[in-house]
């Protein structure tokens, strides 16, 4: 079971360090050898014994599919210390071999903790379905991925090798930052707040608010429904200021589902669309007397238009999307990220920056429209009205209801929502396209649906 060596000048040779020739220092002497630049094989009885006696794990109290794969994980973490980065400050002799070791065995510890009492625990149940060796090879071949902590190969080497999964308050999300200490640990902060400034408050569109990230809407009636839903793709990690973003690519249409697979599903044109919105709308005017209301209705309606005019799936030339069936793309077909750091002191290389990358994503659903005949129907009936409330069931009247996925909370208008965005979630910080490195404020970003005049792509 190899180990490769730790990336590092090869020209200069190592300070001179002092290894106990004991019994029981295998992961000692593992580190020694890859510092020195040399192939490590590791038989396994040799890396369970580093894992009891050096690791102080009880490997065989554990449960036994865990104490399997155990020695691979251990071999995993050895291979993807992300402090082996750091082998130029060893070599030039500006950290002890000590020291250095001992944030090695610091990261191996609480990895190992961490996939014992927390990991391991929130994925028995899928590990109880899979083959002791199929794990082992996985594992051996980077494939298998904590739930909390996900390994990103694509990222260059300098990033730590986990993505970072956080649930807290919104507010805390968005004020989130992290450093390191003297000592070489990493440490969590938060920064101030970004309160909605009162131009904001004035100037917010429904529009934007249901193009905010974790947002969603739902419109329903018995002739026409349909949910939009922001699913923006959030990928976090810590890594060195300066360093290369990893690699963001995503189909612009990642996935096409069937909603009901017992229903018939029915193609319909932007344009069909559109006609039977205008038909609609007429008659929202006759059971909604309130402005706002039908301001609502009309721009939720357009932002569907607008989403399966973007899909862009053509049948004869026109922009199509099926009844029943839910569409997942990149709104606005770009991908930001925010780098957000604290120095300690003189800035540097070495700095910590927090790192997010945004995959701006909307899963639209057309859920239901009905035949034409069943469809105008419904909407003479509508038309009938023209008191406060029309003497239909509820489950009868067009409605719409807004939800926040974060929070799981929902909505009746559009106004509640802004206040929880603006009281709970607070200001989103400005993002940098991936491409062109502009910066934009989100509250722009979503007048224009996530898109902007990318320099690097005219």
């Amino acid at each position: 079971m190899p180990a490769t060596a730790p990336p590092g000048p090869s020209t200069e040779a190592p300070p001179k360090k002092r290894v106990k020739d004991t019994k029981n220092c295998g992961l000692l002497k593992c580190f020694s050898a890859l510092v020195d630049r040399k192939q490590v094989n590791l038989e396994l009885d040799v890396l369970i014994l580093m894992l009891k006696k050096e690791l102080h794990i009880k490997v065989d109290s554990l449960d036994p599919q865990l104490s399997a794969i155990l020695p691979y994980i251990l071999v995993f973490y050895i291979k993807n210390w992300p402090g082996w980065q750091r082998s130029v400050e060893y070599y030039s002799g500006k950290m002890a071999f000590k020291v250095w070791y001992e944030k090695f065995y610091k990261f191996i510890t609480i990895k190992l903790n961490e996939t014992i009492n927390i990991h391991y625990k929130e994925a028995k149940e899928g590990i109880d379905k899979t083959k002791s060796e199929e794990v082992k090879k996985n594992y051996l071949l980077k494939k298998i991925t904590c739930k909390n902590t996900q390994t990103d190969y694509s990222a260059p080497k300098v990033l730590s090798p986990f993505s970072i999964k956080i649930t807290a308050k919104p507010v805390l999300l968005n004020t989130l930052v992290f450093t390191d200490n003297q000592a070489g640990d990493i440490v969590l902060k938060q920064h101030s707040i970004l309160e909605w400034d009162k131009n904001v408050v004035d100037s917010i569109t429904l529009q934007q608010i249901i193009t905010w990230p974790h947002v969603g809407v739902h419109m329903y009636s018995p002739v026409l429904a349909f949910s939009r839903r922001n699913l923006h793709e959030f990928t976090r990690h810590i890594s060195f200021v300066g360093t290369s973003l990893p690699t963001t690519y995503s189909s612009f249409i990642e996935e096409i589902k069937i909603i009901n697979q017992g229903v018939p599903r029915t193609c319909y044109t932007v344009d069909y669309l559109k006609a039977l919105s205008k038909e609609f709308m007429d008659a929202i005017g006759h059971i909604y007397k309130k402005p706002a209301v039908k301001e609502a209705f009309q721009t939720v309606i357009d932002e569907l238009l607008a989403d399966v005019a973007e899909i862009n799936v053509l049948k004869g030339n026109k922009a199509t999307i099926a009844s029943n069936t839910s569409v997942l793309f990149n709104i606005g077909r770009n991908t930001y990220f925010r780098n957000k750091k604290l120095s300690r002191g003189t800035p540097s290389r070495d700095d910590i920056s927090f790192t997010e990358v945004i995959m701006p994503k909307m899963e639209t659903s057309l859920v239901n429209v009905s035949q034409i005949d069943t469809f105008r129907e419904y909407i003479e009936k509508l038309k009938k009205f023209d008191g406060p409330k029309p003497n239909l069931p509820d489950h009868h009247l067009p409605s719409i209801t807004f939800s926040c996925s974060y929070c799981k909370e929902n909505f009746e208008h559009g106004g509640a929502l802004a206040k929880h965005l603006k009281e709970e979630h607070k200001m989103e910080q400005a993002v940098l396209c991936t491409t062109c490195k502009e910066s934009y404020p989100v509250f722009q970003l979503t007048r224009n649906r996530w898109g902007h005049k990318c320099r690097a792509k005219n």
